[in-house]
């Protein structure tokens, strides 16, 4: 997994390069919508949440996510008679219930955009369109530059489709996060060797707040997946609603602290979690480097995401190393073909 994670600055870099590109060939038509419907899975999934969170204000159409199984078993959207796109991820472009909700909409004339990693997968080949998010292989279950490909190119897309006006700034709000990868390694890595306690931790808590709680799931998935622990993701305030009693002193909590509406209950929630357990790490837009503290840089068009997600991804490829595991390693490699929720 570090090779895919170093990989990121150049992977993103490439879909910065090649944008124009990549979204050049969808007729003008497609745009002419009331509705953005998305669905995922996984970390797919939690890139919607991201991209959602980003772009919804701004957006003259609703933006709607829906997992596979919610869509087209129970959800009435892909039969209503409005002007709507279907945009499914799916990194490797082979997930069952993805593929299904595509031949629903197609069923029902609803324009289908796939976004994937393989231009010759089943996905790709059933939609109307496709985007290729051009992150290459990643043959391992927990995905890392998969995860930023999925939202970078989506969130491009989307502010494609709204006439964003931010569209030239927050490319240029990318170059610049994007130059910040290696130091953030750097610095998670740093921050892994002096607290290889983490290693340990039998159970785990990951919060953050408006952009960054979907970022916040995604770290969830992560360590979930690569350290083999109950991990519980939350929205800040709705963990202020019970989930805060699990703050104990061995427990182990981190969260994402950036600017915006969420930063004074987050210091408050931080302040309070420092009288209660020494095991608190904190990846921050606002406070300085500390030994419970990353620093990342602020980029306010994105929240910093990009950078945020980072120290999540070596946590979760340092701590099982520590405990003699490569997270590259699959646990249930046939488990996905096994079940029924992926092609073979």
């Amino acid at each position: 997994m570090w090779d895919y994670i170093n990989e990121q600055k150049d992977v993103l870099t490439n879909i910065l390069d090649y944008h124009k590109e990549m979204f050049s060939p969808y007729d003008k038509d497609v745009f002419d919508i009331e509705e953005i419907i998305i669905t995922a899975s996984g970390s797919s999934l939690n890139a919607a949440m991201l991209v959602k969170a980003m772009c919804e204000k701004e957006s003259d159409k609703r933006i709607i996510i829906e997992n596979p199984f919610q869509l087209r078993y129970y959800s009435p959207l892909l039969k209503q008679e409005k002007k709507a796109i279907l945009i499914v991820l799916s990194q490797t472009g082979k997930s069952v219930g993805t593929l299904e909700c595509l031949k629903i909409a197609k069923t029902n004339h609803i324009p289908t955009i796939a976004i994937t990693a393989y231009n010759d997968s089943p996905i790709a080949k059933e939609a109307d369109y496709h985007i290729n998010m051009r992150c290459g292989d990643e043959p391992v279950g927990p995905k890392t530059k998969g995860f930023s490909a999925t939202v970078m190119t989506l969130h491009l897309f989307i502010m494609k489709i709204i006439h964003s006006p931010l569209y030239q700034d927050v490319i240029k709000e990318y170059r610049e996060s994007i130059n910040e990868l290696p130091q953030n390694i750097k610095d998670a890595k740093a921050w892994c060797q002096e607290h290889e306690n983490w290693s340990k931790a039998k159970a785990m808590s990951i919060v953050g707040f408006g952009v960054n709680y979907p970022t916040a799931r995604e770290g969830s998935l992560k360590v979930l997946e690569t350290m083999q622990i109950s991990v519980m993701n939350f929205d800040m305030e709705e963990f202020m609603h019970g989930p805060h009693r699990t703050i104990v002193k061995d427990s182990y909590l981190a969260v994402i602290d950036t600017d915006g509406y969420g930063k004074t209950l987050m210091n408050n929630l931080i302040e309070f979690s420092k009288t209660k357990t020494d095991n608190y790490f904190i990846v921050s837009t606002l406070k300085p480097q500390d030994e419970h503290t990353i620093h990342i840089g602020n980029y306010p068009l994105t929240s910093s995401w990009l950078n945020a997600v980072i120290p999540f991804q070596v946590m979760c490829t340092y701590f099982p190393q520590v405990n003699g595991v490569n997270s590259s390693d699959p646990v249930y490699g046939e488990f996905a073909t096994t079940v029924g929720t992926r092609i073979a």
